[in-house]
């Protein structure tokens, strides 16, 4: 077994993906959001943030060539995020942050509102999706629903998200 996932980041990219933390099929696959249930790579390849389809085997593609990393604020395997505690959540937060500042997107978004909250936790994201009103060490902030199999609620606000981020992205890049 796989003990973690390699962060996927680096200087110089556009985007990068955060979890909670890397599920144990994520981690035994060695790909994020690996779950046959997580509905993330589907919604991602109908998105105009990448040039084709991808799957979750494309995630080292997307970090090399597409300039789209990926990383967890918590970096213990567990099946379910909920056996992550919040303790572990706000302790993971400072070296989470020294990742971010050393990749430095342009942009970061949440996968998760949990994550989200923990590293913000004065800011209410409350289905608030899309960009946020915080910056994470000069990096602008985006939220998104969960894609989680057990989290079907939301998902065309996963689709608009993607399709805001996309275009934002895209003009920053043509300014």
């Amino acid at each position: 077994m796989v003990r973690t996932l390699p962060d996927l980041l680096r200087p110089g990219l556009d985007l990068v993906f955060v979890g909670i933390n890397p599920g144990e099929e994520s981690a035994r696959r060695g790909h994020y959001y690996a779950h046959p249930g997580n509905a993330f790579w589907p919604a991602l390849s109908a998105s105009p943030l990448v040039p084709r389809p991808v799957t979750r085997e494309d995630d080292r593609w997307l970090y090399e060539a597409a300039g789209i990393g990926f990383t967890d604020v918590v970096k213990r395997v567990v099946t379910d995020s909920s056996a992550v505690t919040d303790a572990e959540l706000r302790a993971a937060v400072p070296h989470f942050r020294a990742r971010i500042a050393y990749a430095h997107p342009r942009a970061v978004c949440f996968t998760t509102t949990r994550g989200f909250a923990a590293c913000f936790p004065k800011v209410r994201a409350a289905n608030a999706w899309g960009r946020q009103p915080v910056m994470l060490e000069n990096t602008e902030v985006w939220l998104m629903p969960s894609t989680s199999g057990r989290a079907a609620g939301h998902r065309a606000h996963v689709h608009t998200v993607l399709a805001d981020l996309a275009r934002e992205l895209h003009e920053v890049r043509a300014a």
